[in-house]
């Protein structure tokens, strides 16, 4: 499996296809934090929010690295589908987690307002919840699930989308709402574990359906 994930994550790499999130995720990063963002959990919130679809079109990136030919090639060397879609989502897993320790630091940087280590934990677990969950709707959608990137692309961002009003109904609401009001809660940990659920869940899916 380690073979197969380095393997992937070269070819992501290779592809360079990940510049594009990681260059909106970097911009929109610098103009959340270029002033004052607020008491320290509140400006969490804003990084916690743009996150999850960055870690969303990640996940599409990983999944889709790949062409339709040399997908089945791997698949066949590395023995089926399950092994691959699952290290493909370690790798989106690996590339969104860097992502959400960045969002977690950058503020405690830039931010005027001094943060306390139980802060800065608080902030990477609702970064991490967020960062799941973005991956586990992008590999929800993705091959094998659906084959064309159209369809993944637009399934993604619709759901992307219509997660926001829901509010608290959604775990990622669970996450804004605690961050927005500045205080601590369980939510964030079960947003965590919800996420890690999607995540799996859309591994099983993708399984289901190769």
């Amino acid at each position: 499996m380690t073979s197969l994930v380095r393997y992937l994550a070269a070819d992501v790499l290779r592809g360079q296809r990940y510049l594009a999130p990681l260059l909106v995720f970097l911009g929109v990063m610098g103009m959340l934090f270029s002033s004052d963002a607020g008491q320290p959990l509140e400006a969490y919130s804003g990084s916690s929010a743009l996150l999850y679809p960055i870690s969303a079109w990640v996940a599409v990136v990983v999944a889709t690295s790949e062409d339709v030919v040399r997908r089945e090639i791997t698949v066949v060397s590395a023995g089926g589908w399950a092994r691959v879609l699952t290290a493909s989502a370690l790798v989106a897993v690996l590339f969104s987690l860097v992502l959400a320790v960045l969002a977690s630091v950058w503020p405690v940087v830039t931010n005027p307002h001094p943060y306390t280590a139980g802060e800065f934990f608080v902030g990477l677990a609702a970064h991490t919840g967020c960062a799941l969950l973005g991956v586990g709707v992008g590999l929800l959608f993705a091959r094998p699930v659906l084959d064309s990137v159209g369809r993944t692309v637009l399934a993604v961002f619709s759901v992307v989308v219509l997660t926001y009003p829901l509010g608290r109904v959604t775990p990622l609401g669970w996450v804004l709402d605690a961050l927005g009001h500045n205080r601590v809660s369980p939510s964030l940990l079960g947003a965590v574990a919800a996420g890690a659920v999607l995540v799996a869940g859309a591994v099983v899916a993708g399984v289901r359906r190769a």
